[in-house]
C-alpha cells in the first residue's frame, strides 16, 4: 500500500470514528440534554412520519442466547448502502424478538449474552443523517425470557399449566418491562417509533388467579369455563380479549404521555386478525402478511384495513418456503406483484429482510427489494394518500368470527380466512370491493353500490337499521348461504318477491323489492359456504355472477369479458379518478417463487361515467388511449398490462 493510499485509509478511519462518536452522542441525549453536539442534530434532514411514509424496509433476527459477537459486523457503511440501494422512507430494525433478548445493550431488560457493539446507535445515526425514520421491530406479549426470568408474569392454561413463551396481559410484565423499554428507546436512542410484533395473534386464554377472580367478578359465574361446551365459553373469550384491548391502550398511553411523538403499532391489531374498530391511540396498523400464496393474503387484508381510517401498511416476506422445505428468495417482478395489492388500497408498503444471527444485513438479498421499492415509486402519486370510490362493500362478521374460532383456536384473535374464498370469486368477475367490519358499514353504507353478506349472526341492531333504511333508499344487498337469512328475515317479510330463478332446491336466485332497492337471495345448503364454494366452483360462481349483476348492473369499470385482473377505483390526491389493475395470473397460490409474469394484452374496457373524458392515460406506462363516447361510457382498449397500471381518467 502507498503512503499516500494509507493516508487516505486513515483519513477514512478518523471520519467514521467522529461520525460514530457524533452519532452516539445524538442518540444517546436526552430531549432537554444542552449539549452543542447533541443540538446539532436539528440540522439533520427532517423525516416523514409514518402517516406520511410510502415505502420501507424491515430487518428482525430474534437474537438468542448461543449467538456471539452481536452487533460486530454493523457498520455505518453497511447502514448507508442499504439506503442508497432502497431508498426507503422508513426502515425497521431488530430490538427484540420472540426469545426475550434484546440486540442492543438496554439498562432496563434482558441484553443477549453476545452483544458486543451498540448496533441501534450506528442505526439511528446513519437513518437520522439521511432523513429516513427509524423504528424498531420488538416482540411484546411474546417473550420467552420475561416469562423464564418471572413466572408470574406467564400466561397459565386451563390445565395450570405455566407458559415458557407467552406474557399474561394481567400480569407486571407490561409495567415492568415493556413500558420502560420502549421509553428507552424512544427517549434515549431517539428511535421514531416501534411496531410491536407478537401482540394480538399471539395473546392466549388466561387462566392465572388474577383472570380468573377478575372475570367471576365481572360477570357473577361461580367458576371459569375450560371448554365451549360449558356455561360461559364465549363471555370468557371476550372477558380476555377486552383484557388485551385495554392492555394496549395502556401500554401505547403511558408511552406517550413521556413520548409523545414516539410512534406505535401493534402488529396485526384492528386488522383482519382482529377485525374492530381501532380502539387505542395507536399511529399506524401493520401486518406482515403469508410469506406463500401472499397476493391471495394481500388482497384481504388490505381491502379491510383500508376501511379503519387510520394510517396503514403492510408487509411482504421477501422470501418464501419451497416445496422441499427450504426459504428461497423471492423474484423482484413477485414482489412487486405482492406490493401492487396493497398500493391498489391506497396503503403503504414495507418489505422483510432477515438480518444475520449477529445483527448484520446481508447486501445480496438487497436487488429484489429495490426493485420492487423503485417499482411502488412509480406509482407513488397516484396511490399515496387516495381514496376510495366505493363499488361493492363485502360484510366482515367480527361477532360471529369471534365466536367460532375459540372452538378450535388457542390465540384470541386468530385471522379471519373464511370469507377469502368469497371474496376471490368477486374480484375474479372484476368488481372492485372492500370490507367492512359492523362498526365502519354502519357509517359507510350509503356510499356503497351493492352490500354483500356471506356470513351471518350477531349483526348490530344499528346495523339491521341500516340495512333497512339502504334498501328503501335504493341501495342493494347480496346475501350469499343461509347464515344471513335470520338476519334479513324481517326486511324480506316486509319486501316484495319480484323474480325467482330455480334450477333445482339448491341453485337459485330470489329478487326482492323494498322500497327502491333490491335484495337478491342466493341461498347454499351449508350455513358458511366456502367450502361449499371450492367444491362446486363453476356453478357456484355462474349463480354469484347473476346475483351480482341483479344488484349492480353498472359498476364503474367493465371488461367485455372476465380478466385475470383484480380492479378497485379510487381518487388520486389530486382528485382524479384511476382505476387500478393488477395483473393477478399465473400460479400464485400454488408456487413459492414466481420467475415471471405474463401480461394481460388487449383489454376491451368500457367505463361508465358522468361525463366525457378530456383524455385517459395509462401509468406509469404514459401511453394515452384512444376513447369512444356514447350513452356516458368511455370505452377502448388496454394494450398491455404487466404487472400493474392504473387507467388515470382527466
Amino acid at each position: 500500500m502507498s503512503i499516500k493510499t494509507a493516508g487516505k485509509c486513515w483519513r477514512f478511519v478518523l471520519v467514521m470514528a467522529a461520525a460514530l462518536v457524533f452519532g452516539q452522542t445524538f442518540v444517546s441525549g436526552q430531549e432537554n440534554d444542552s449539549s452543542p453536539r447533541v443540538r446539532t442534530r436539528t440540522n439533520f434532514p427532517p423525516r416523514l412520519k409514518r402517516a406520511d411514509s410510502f415505502v420501507g424496509v424491515h430487518f428482525d433476527f430474534h437474537a438468542g442466547k448461543d449467538v456471539p459477537n452481536i452487533g460486530e459486523s454493523t457498520t455505518p457503511e453497511m447502514v448507508q448502502e442499504i439506503i442508497d440501494a432502497l431508498h426507503p422512507d422508513f426502515i425497521q430494525v431488530d430490538s427484540k424478538g420472540h426469545p426475550g433478548l434484546t440486540s442492543y445493550p438496554t439498562k432496563v431488560g434482558n441484553p443477549a449474552p453476545g452483544v458486543v457493539k451498540d448496533s441501534l446507535r450506528i442505526w439511528r445515526y446513519v437513518t437520522a443523517k439521511n432523513g429516513v425514520a427509524l423504528y424498531t421491530h420488538y416482540s411484546g406479549v411474546w417473550d420467552n425470557e420475561a416469562v423464564a426470568r418471572h413466572p408470574e408474569w406467564a400466561v397459565v392454561d386451563a390445565n395450570g399449566n405455566v407458559s415458557q413463551e407467552r406474557t399474561s396481559v394481567f400480569g407486571d410484565y407490561k409495567d415492568k418491562l415493556l413500558v420502560p423499554q420502549l421509553l428507552e428507546m424512544a427517549m434515549k436512542y431517539h428511535t421514531d417509533g416501534v411496531w410491536v410484533d407478537g401482540e394480538c395473534w399471539a395473546t392466549l386464554l388466561d387462566y392465572c388467579d388474577v383472570a380468573q377472580d377478575a372475570f367471576k367478578n365481572a360477570t357473577g359465574y361461580d367458576a371459569v369455563p375450560k371448554e365451549p361446551k360449558q356455561d360461559g365459553w364465549f363471555e370468557w373469550c371476550d372477558f380476555c380479549r377486552e383484557a388485551f384491548r385495554q392492555y394496549l391502550i395502556d401500554y401505547v398511553q403511558q408511552v406517550k404521555e413521556k413520548a409523545p411523538n414516539f410512534q406505535i403499532a401493534s402488529n396485526w391489531a384492528f386488522t383482519d386478525h382482529m377485525p374492530e374498530p381501532v380502539c387505542a391511540d395507536v399511529d399506524f396498523i401493520s401486518g406482515d402478511y403469508s410469506p406463500n400464496d401472499s397476493v391471495t393474503a394481500a388482497r384481504y387484508s388490505s381491502r379491510l384495513m383500508m376501511t379503519q381510517n387510520v394510517p396503514w401498511d403492510l408487509m411482504a416476506w421477501s422470501f418464501a418456503r419451497a416445496p422441499e422445505g427450504n426459504w428461497t428468495p423471492k423474484t423482484g417482478v413477485q414482489i412487486s406483484r405482492e406490493a401492487a395489492c396493497v398500493l391498489a388500497q391506497g396503503g403503504g408498503f414495507q418489505a422483510y429482510i432477515t438480518q444475520d444471527p449477529d445483527g448484520a444485513v446481508n447486501l445480496t438479498k438487497l436487488p429484489p427489494v429495490a426493485e420492487a421499492l423503485k417499482f411502488c415509486r412509480e406509482r407513488q402519486s397516484l396511490c399515496q394518500h387516495s381514496t376510495e370510490v366505493p363499488q361493492i362493500a363485502l360484510f366482515c362478521p367480527t361477532k360471529q368470527h369471534y365466536k367460532s374460532v375459540n372452538r378450535f383456536w388457542d390465540s384470541l384473535f386468530p385471522m379471519i380466512t373464511e370469507q377469502r374464498a368469497i371474496l376471490k370469486r368477486i374480484l375474479e368477475l372484476n368488481y372492485a370491493v372492500d370490507i367492512q367490519i359492523d362498526e365502519t358499514l354502519v357509517k359507510n353504507i350509503e356510499s356503497a353500490k351493492t352490500v354483500v353478506f356471506s356470513r351471518g349472526g350477531l349483526w348490530s341492531d344499528e346495523l339491521k337499521e341500516k340495512v333497512e333504511s339502504y334498501v328503501k333508499n335504493g341501495g342493494s344487498v347480496v346475501s350469499i348461504g343461509n347464515e344471513p337469512l335470520e338476519e334479513l328475515k324481517p326486511l324480506l317479510e316486509k319486501a316484495e318477491k319480484i323474480s325467482s330463478e330455480n334450477t333445482d332446491s339448491i341453485w337459485f336466485l330470489d329478487v326482492y323489492q323494498y322500497g327502491e332497492g333490491k335484495i337478491v337471495v342466493y341461498p347454499t345448503p351449508v350455513d358458511t359456504p366456502q367450502e361449499f364454494v371450492d367444491e362446486n366452483g363453476p356453478t357456484f360462481n355462474a349463480y354469484l355472477e347473476k346475483a351480482l349483476a341483479t344488484a349492480f348492473p353498472a359498476p364503474i369499470v367493465q371488461f367485455s369479458q372476465k380478466q385475470p385482473l383484480d380492479v378497485s377505483v379510487r381518487r388520486a390526491q389530486d382528485g382524479r379518478l384511476c382505476v387500478h389493475l393488477v395483473n393477478v395470473s399465473g400460479p400464485h397460490e400454488q408456487e413459492a417463487v414466481i420467475k415471471s409474469i405474463d401480461p394481460v394484452e388487449n383489454v376491451e374496457t368500457t367505463l361508465n361515467l358522468e361525463s366525457k373524458p378530456e383524455k385517459i392515460r395509462l401509468e406509469p406506462s404514459g401511453v394515452e388511449l384512444d376513447f369512444s363516447w356514447e350513452n356516458n361510457q368511455a370505452k377502448f382498449i388496454i394494450p398491455s398490462i404487466p404487472v400493474y397500471e392504473i387507467v388515470v381518467v382527466e
